[in-house]
């Protein structure tokens, strides 16, 4: 298994800072942040320093911003050099028809930001030696890295949701990336109080692979937290 060293959220460009400043106060606990001018001189000594220790890097850009996506791909060619999963956050609402060196690009806007600073939270936290069951590191970079598209969700629900109620909400919430997936992996993070068991946790796998292609091979994460109480939170990637 992987050692995750450390995950890095670095705001490019005006738009890209002015977003990262935004988020910044929520997600500080978990992931170093860095901001960079599009006047920066991005040179190898440069990015090397900023990828030290890193093995997830978030970048938020707007990719109307030429100068910005020219930061964008010298960081992402060195990143994809040391195998540093590489993880764009377009501001613009445009389709980005440039070449872009990274592994995935999403588009973020007011309307998806807390879902996916959520999915990322529960991404470090799968990964983490304090998650009860936890998921590997590569398994996350095969998932997030494909050539094609990925689907994604995520929800918050309590015991007096279903199993059932649970899987349906988070299909219908669901978020693609592209209307091509490969229909290879699905990634389940589940986080949840210690009321809930095994044989609950199951029937909620079961109901979530129901909805889901044959084709899908399905991976999931436990992380029992006893400040949830009743709470359940759970995030899906389908790539």
């Amino acid at each position: 298994m992987e050692e995750v060293k450390n995950t890095k959220l670095i705001g490019i460009g005006n738009e890209g800072i002015k977003k990262l400043e935004e988020v910044e106060s929520k997600i500080v606990e978990k992931i170093d942040t860095e901001k960079i001018n599009i006047n920066k001189d991005v040179d190898k000594d440069y990015v090397r320093a900023l990828l030290d220790g890193v093995d997830i890097l978030l970048l938020t850009y707007s990719s109307e911003d030429k100068q910005s996506l020219q930061i964008v791909n010298a960081i992402g060619y060195m990143a994809d050099e040391r195998r540093v999963l590489c993880i764009g956050l377009d501001l613009s609402d445009k389709e980005n028809k440039n070449e872009i060196k990274i592994n995935r690009e999403i588009k973020i806007n007011n309307d998806n930001t807390d879902s996916l600073l959520n999915i990322i939270d529960m991404i470090i936290d799968s990964i983490s030696d304090e998650c009860t069951i936890s998921i590997d590191l590569t398994d996350i970079k095969e998932g997030l890295a494909s050539d094609m598209g990925i689907k994604y969700s995520y929800g918050e629900f309590d015991k007096n949701d279903t199993v059932e109620e649970i899987a349906n909400k988070l299909e219908e919430n669901s978020i693609k990336t592209s209307d091509e997936l490969t229909g290879k992996k699905l990634m389940i993070l589940v986080e949840m109080g210690s009321i809930y068991d095994i044989l609950y946790l199951n029937e909620l796998l079961n109901a979530i692979q129901d909805k889901s292609d044959d084709s899908y091979e399905a991976i999931f994460s436990l992380y029992l937290k006893e400040d949830l109480g009743e709470k359940i939170k759970v995030s899906l990637i389908y790539n």
